[in-house]
């Protein structure tokens, strides 16, 4: 009788690392089977794996010590608000530190920039761009009324029946510090444009954000 050799669940449903495979007891010459993808340094695939956000970016954070999750990726993993063109968007954004070697990833849009430690967080046990961070980033692609939609959504004061939070994200003036702190970022005068139009209560204004392709939304 042949042996079965499938994947460990975990590695069956999901991208995942070399590092993974081998705590799991999983061969190097399992690895080069029909059914696993090598995708890129250190990271694989099932071959009928179906593309899905969350999945794509734990694996290439846990593939990529020292750096996180960040730009539209971040946003698009906490429903933050985001145009119509990116409401959907599968990109994957990676940055880095000036200190480490610039992302050179395939189908990676890679980022080396200055961050400070309270700008980075790690949810679910993914490092992450806080939301805050995450519209900063943004602020070189999005128009002045994008930003202003999306600082709303981070500043309003949270409906605590419906969001079990009752403190906002950030305030004006702490928008206002981060932004200080990045005087020569790309976007920033844009950013400092929507800082001066955004209030509180504002969200009124804002546009549905988009969950993701399983109808949630991110940890809050």
């Amino acid at each position: 009788m042949q042996k079965c050799n499938n994947l460990p669940r975990p590695l069956a449903t999901a991208p995942f690392t070399l590092d993974s495979a081998r705590a799991s007891g999983v061969s190097p010459d399992r690895l080069r089977r029909k059914d696993v993808v090598h995708v890129g340094r250190g990271l694989y695939r099932p071959s009928d794996w179906s593309f899905e956000l969350e999945g794509a970016a734990r694996a290439l954070s846990a593939a990529s010590p020292g750096a996180w999750i960040s730009h539209v990726t971040a946003a698009r993993l906490r429903c933050q608000l985001l145009p119509p063109w990116l409401a959907d968007s599968t990109e994957l954004h990676l940055s880095k530190p000036v200190s480490l070697p610039s992302v050179r990833r395939k189908g990676v849009f890679g980022h080396t920039v200055f961050a400070q430690e309270d700008e980075i967080e790690s949810v679910d046990g993914i490092r992450i761009t806080t939301r805050s961070r995450t519209w900063l980033d943004l602020a070189r692609r999005l128009s002045v009324s994008d930003l202003v939609c999306m600082g709303d959504q981070l500043i309003r004061v949270p409906r605590v029946d419906f969001e079990g939070r009752t403190q906002p994200y950030d305030t004006l003036d702490g928008l206002r510090s981060l932004v200080s702190r990045h005087p020569n970022l790309q976007g920033i005068v844009r950013a400092r444009e929507a800082l001066d139009l955004m209030r509180v209560g504002g969200g009124l204004r804002t546009r549905i954000a988009a969950p993701l392709g399983d109808g949630r939304c991110w940890p809050s």
